[in-house]
């Protein structure tokens, strides 16, 4: 497989990436979550995607 993920970049990355600019700690903290768990969901489908195609050209091999 690849190498490991590194989070604690990702979240930096996620964290510089949405421009919160001068909202408020709540207001940062939401849109940080949001982010965060729409790039998750983003991940999941694309590793599932991924998957997915492996085991349709195994299938067909």
């Amino acid at each position: 497989m690849g190498e490991p993920i590194d989070l604690t970049q990702q979240a930096l990355n996620a964290l510089a990436s949405s421009s919160l600019g001068n909202d408020s700690p709540a207001e940062a903290f939401v849109i940080g979550y949001q982010t965060g768990w729409q790039q998750a969901i983003d991940l999941c489908i694309e590793i599932e995607t991924q998957l997915n195609k492996e085991d349709l050209k195994n299938a067909q091999a």
